[in-house]
């Protein structure tokens, strides 16, 4: 992969996780937690919602419960060839 498309990828990726859908509310908190082994479920249950709000996995989460998978973010925000870049990358 070449350096500017790696750029504007992770442009992408990263205006993903910046975005208002992408942003936890304390409804997702409990929901996000009962998907993590026990382990981590006790840890970020331990830090609690103010300060897992950052993490990129919960993030996500919050996004996909507001109806904003990745894929199709990345397909719609990237270039057809810096999309199928990005697959490879992220079967």
């Amino acid at each position: 992969m070449e350096e500017q498309q790696f750029r504007r990828i992770g442009q992408a990726a990263a205006d993903y996780y910046r975005q208002a859908r992408a942003e936890p509310e304390p409804s997702h908190f409990e929901d996000w937690l009962s998907t993590l082994n026990e382990s981590m479920r006790d840890y970020f249950r331990k830090e609690g919602f103010e300060a897992s709000k950052g993490v990129v996995d919960f993030r996500r989460f919050a996004a996909e419960q507001n109806r904003q998978g990745l894929k199709e973010y990345m397909r719609q925000h990237l270039s057809g060839r810096d999309y199928e870049a990005w697959l490879q990358q992220n079967p």
